[in-house]
């Protein structure tokens, strides 16, 4: 069957993974704006990470009060703010898209493809993403935090099927592996491609899947096009 569609991933796929290290420094200012410890503000981040992504928060700043509500702290106005501003900018750096990644994107388009996007992620991912660069070649992205649904779940795969309007086995997924992505696509019948990645400084560097793949994977995404004229 010939393929319609190319589904990446974000994170680790069409951008570098961020860096856990970099982010915990946010962390660490953010918590000094609230005036909290940063270990319990960490904690309780970690707490409420599966709410952020999954949909439970439509805002950063329902997710701060959120954090602060559990931990009794009162703050005002200007912190919020002044946290929200750091989270966004954070979150902004962090899609920068390489020209190469571009230009194969602009091929697979070329040649008749719908690209689409899944990604588990926070509340600011789904605007910093629609004024990036990589906007104008993804046909239909779906944000975990829009849909309150996450991979690897059958039904975020399927939204994305759905808003293509392609079945899942006219689909290939790419994407770096991260929360059992790869095992989720391969569920609902379409072609998982790993996306090999260095992982020294991610949040979830111990990936069975990645380990024990056995499956087609690439080292640059321009390598798909190839793949999928071979797969034809």
């Amino acid at each position: 069957m010939p393929y319609k569609a190319v589904i990446f991933d974000l994170y680790g796929t069409l951008v570098d993974n961020f860096s856990s290290q970099a982010y915990d420094q946010v962390q660490e200012q953010m918590a000094k704006t609230l005036d909290i410890p940063y270990p319990k503000f960490r904690q309780v981040m970690l707490e409420t990470i599966n709410d952020k992504s999954a949909g439970g928060y439509h805002a950063v700043e329902d997710n701060i009060l959120e954090i602060c509500r559990r931990l009794s702290i009162k703050v005002n106005t200007t912190q919020i703010e002044q946290v929200v501003t750091l989270h966004y900018e954070f979150s902004e750096s962090t899609l920068v898209i390489e020209s190469k990644v571009l230009e194969a994107l602009d091929t697979l388009k070329s040649d008749g493809l719908l690209l689409g996007l899944i990604t588990n992620c926070r509340p600011p991912i789904p605007s910093a993403f629609s004024q990036s660069s990589l906007a104008q070649y993804i046909d239909v992205p779906i944000f975990s935090c829009e849909e309150r649904v996450r991979k690897p779940s059958r039904r975020i795969y399927q939204i994305a099927c759905e808003r293509l309007e392609v079945q899942p086995q006219e689909c290939l997924y790419v994407g770096d592996g991260s929360g059992e992505e790869l095992t989720g696509a391969a569920a609902v019948s379409m072609l998982p491609i790993l996306r090999r990645v260095d992982l020294t400084d991610v949040y979830d560097s111990y990936r069975p899947e990645v380990e024990n793949w056995q499956g087609i994977a690439i080292d640059e995404i321009a390598e798909l096009c190839d793949i999928i004229s071979e797969l034809a």
